[in-house]
């Protein structure tokens, strides 16, 4: 069986870094986090967490509750969060909630009848829902929003958008359109003030929020590509709040006699694997996805075993360039 130091030796770290990294990651870099997850699973390293603090009252599963399966950010959600909540012995269920009629309630029953230990809900950032009385004194941790005072775990988009607006600035681009959701604000709010405080007009006749699931986001990346055209008002660069908007936007340019990005940039966000597979490539923020899942399933599992957890951690962005912008 494999020792923290073997880990330690397969990651070339030391050994109060692997220490570190299972009992406190926040203060670890994302680089560092994913050698050591990688060097674990390679030689089937389990940290003997249960032996000291595992109650029989736990059955050793967590449920991760998504809002869109066909959406890969939220999947590589789940793929952390169960290669982390494997390593500490526990398994995990798999559940979606619908955003418009948000109801925890068979959940709760999950965990109350003790099939669960706990939930992990990746709510979306600017989703605020009203407190459920049921889910009180309930294991929860969420990602990118807080939910009834549990932990939670975010990045600051304010900093990701302006990072990505000051990239296209420096690219010499200067009449800048935005594609959102109707369910966000604080991207917009942080496009608006990256644009006025870089002395750039803010066009609402540039600026769109659509709908954010299945077949619904390409039909807002084309219906952007032709509004602009139809008021014959194209923007030197659009700002997109997902790599799906801008993979439509992108396609639609094209199909319009575009080029991209000598005559329109196009920037997404999240870098899922659509980003890199399309034509251009898209230059994104990227959302370290899997370290997220996997810290939130950290924190749960330390809350269900009665450690004392941070209540809040910000993950850091990066921008990716590709062919896009």
């Amino acid at each position: 069986m494999s020792s923290i130091k073997d880990v330690a030796r397969e990651a070339q770290v030391s050994i109060a870094t692997v220490s570190r990294v299972f009992n406190n990651p926040a203060v670890v870099s994302n680089q560092t986090k994913t050698r050591v997850y990688s060097a674990a699973e390679k030689l089937g390293y389990t940290p003997n967490f249960s032996a000291k603090t595992m109650r029989k009252s736990i059955v050793g599963t967590i449920i991760v509750m998504i809002p869109d399966i066909s959406n890969t950010f939220f999947i590589d959600i789940v793929r952390g969060a169960q290669d982390y909540a494997e390593t500490r012995g526990y398994n995990i269920l798999m559940g979606r909630f619908d955003i418009h009629h948000f109801d925890l309630q068979k959940y709760i029953k999950l965990v109350k009848s003790k099939a669960a230990d706990g939930i992990v809900m990746a709510i979306g950032h600017n989703r605020h829902f009203a407190p459920v009385a049921e889910a009180k004194g309930i294991p929860i941790v969420t990602i990118e929003e807080e939910f009834m005072g549990n932990p939670y775990i975010y990045v600051d988009n304010f900093e990701a958008i302006s990072e990505i607006v000051e990239y296209l600035i420096s690219k010499k681009r200067s009449q800048i359109g935005f594609l959102g959701f109707k369910s966000e604000r604080e991207r917009l709010l942080a496009f608006k003030n990256a644009i006025t405080k870089n002395n750039l007009k803010y066009d609402e006749e540039l600026i769109k929020k659509g709908d954010e699931f299945g077949e619904a986001v390409y039909a807002s990346a084309r219906e952007y590509v032709e509004a602009i055209l139809k008021i014959g008002k194209i923007p030197d660069a659009v700002v997109c709040a997902s790599d799906v908007l801008a993979a439509g936007v992108i396609k639609w340019l094209i199909k319009n006699g575009l080029r991209v990005p000598q005559d329109v940039a196009v920037t997404g966000f999240d870098n899922i694997e659509v980003a890199e597979l399309v034509q251009p490539g898209i230059t994104t923020v990227e959302q370290p996805r899997e370290i997220m899942g996997r810290e939130a399933a950290r924190l749960l599992i330390n809350k269900i075993e009665g450690h004392e957890v941070a209540k809040k951690i910000a993950f850091q962005t990066r921008i990716v360039v590709r062919e896009s912008a």
